[in-house]
């Protein structure tokens, strides 16, 4: 797993090991004492904002927690990240190319294993590389960056449109309803770019403007699979802590998560995320103990089901009969 992991890696991570698999170089170095730094701050500055109880009330809350709800949410995380591994698979077989289940299944999952363990969602990178290393094509790295694209364009739109949807039912704040026309406008305008530029080239970028209806129909199913599966674990969760209306503060968590997830500052999303998750549900109506023990148990149990499902996927990697490409 280390030498696989090795050659997807930046080069301040990547140890001296070689794989057969090739490497795939990310032309930065990541600040990991800034980031761990930021990320402990910011979990410093979340126990002062809710220092009006004891943090250990939120211990408490967890002691009394049922395992059910976390197991059910481990599992319902576990059907997210495969519902993404479709999706990934569903991007690039409409670009051409041919990657079996198991394999889409192994390199999402290792990078899942990444991003449970390493900042800034380096497990983005690490499942570009390796689903480029698994295609039999010359412009492999452009079209699994373009599938990469793909897939992060149908989350936003299955995203966007349940949030307007809670809004419209109360469950989130009204202007939300303008996120819809806001989110095609801006699409429109980068497919017209993207179809201009990708005119004549090899697929990369221009894979997004080129997805059929019936392929961007499958992609936007397996997004809403995996946004349903997270939002079901957050509503176990949160049913299992006796919050009052564990659908509305689902929403209102996972919209606060996914916010406050642009700064990736620790392994996992911890730190900022988890702040953010915490301090909406605050806002909200939830009690502070319970919202640090919701944001708490959300955060194992995400780390979790990734640490099962990346194992998973590195078993399947050794084990699948197609071998990476290594031209």
């Amino acid at each position: 797993m280390r030498s696989l992991l090795a050659s997807k890696l930046p080069p301040s991570f990547r140890p001296g090991l070689a794989t057969e698999a090739g490497s795939v170089s990310i032309p930065f170095r990541l600040p990991a004492r800034r980031l761990a730094s930021a990320a402990v701050l910011a979990s410093f500055v979340l126990a002062i904002v809710l220092a009006r109880r004891p943090v250990a009330e939120s211990f408490d809350r967890l002691r009394a927690l049922d395992p059910l709800p976390l197991v059910l949410g481990a599992t319902a995380i576990v059907v997210a990240l495969a519902a993404s591994a479709g999706a990934w698979r569903c991007a690039l077989r409409s670009g051409g190319a041919r990657i079996g289940r198991r394999a889409a299944w192994g390199c999402y999952g290792v990078g899942s294993l990444a991003n449970a363990v390493l900042p800034a969602r380096l497990g983005d990178a690490v499942r570009v590389g390796l689903y480029a290393s698994f295609l039999d094509r010359p412009n492999r790295h452009r079209l699994s960056g373009g599938a990469c694209l793909a897939v992060a364009t149908a989350r936003a739109v299955v995203y966007v449109l349940l949030c307007a949807g809670a809004a419209s039912v109360g469950l989130l704040p009204g202007w939300l309803l303008a996120a819809p026309p806001v989110l095609a406008a801006v699409l429109l305008v980068a497919f017209a770019r993207l179809r201009r530029r990708a005119s004549g080239r090899p697929a990369g970028l221009g894979l997004l403007a080129e997805l059929s209806p019936g392929t961007g129909a499958a992609l936007l199913g397996w997004a809403g699979l995996a946004a349903s599966a997270r939002i079901a674990a957050a509503v176990g969760i949160l049913s299992g802590l006796d919050v009052a209306h564990p659908l509305r503060a689902a929403f209102v968590g996972l919209t606060a998560l996914a916010a406050a997830g642009t700064l990736p500052l620790a392994p996992g999303g911890a730190g900022v995320a988890g702040a953010g998750m915490a301090l909406a549900l605050v806002r909200s109506g939830v009690s502070p103990s319970t919202a640090v023990a919701a944001a708490i148990a959300f955060h194992a149990v995400e780390t979790v089901a990734s640490l099962v499902f990346g194992v998973s996927g590195w078993i399947a990697l050794r084990t699948t009969g197609a071998r990476p490409s290594t031209s």
